[in-house]
């Protein structure tokens, strides 16, 4: 039987590793067109996946923050990184 701490940690994993992904061809995108609207969606998935999980990591195990603290540290990245992914969204309806 697979712990059900395992299989989390896996998703957490291919998460990180699709992150990447969208976030690179993000960024190969902005590159080829110099779309700001691109770069900004880049940062707001590397922000909502990749910062995500380093906030989590270093506020879980490099400080005696509570799990309340750490889901509201979890929370904020996410909404910064959705803020930047609407911001792309405005900038790519203007251009």
């Amino acid at each position: 039987m697979v712990e059900p701490q395992a299989i989390a940690e896996v998703v957490s994993v291919l998460e990180l590793l699709v992150g990447l992904a969208i976030t690179g061809l993000a960024f190969q995108g902005y590159r080829r067109n110099r779309s700001r609207a691109m770069l900004f969606l880049g940062g707001g998935i590397a922000t909502m996946t990749v910062v995500s999980l380093v906030v989590i990591v270093v506020v879980a195990f490099f400080s005696s923050a509570s799990a309340r603290m750490v889901g509201l540290a979890s929370s904020l990245t996410n909404l910064v990184g959705m803020c930047l992914i609407l911001y792309a969204i405005v900038l790519a309806r203007r251009e």
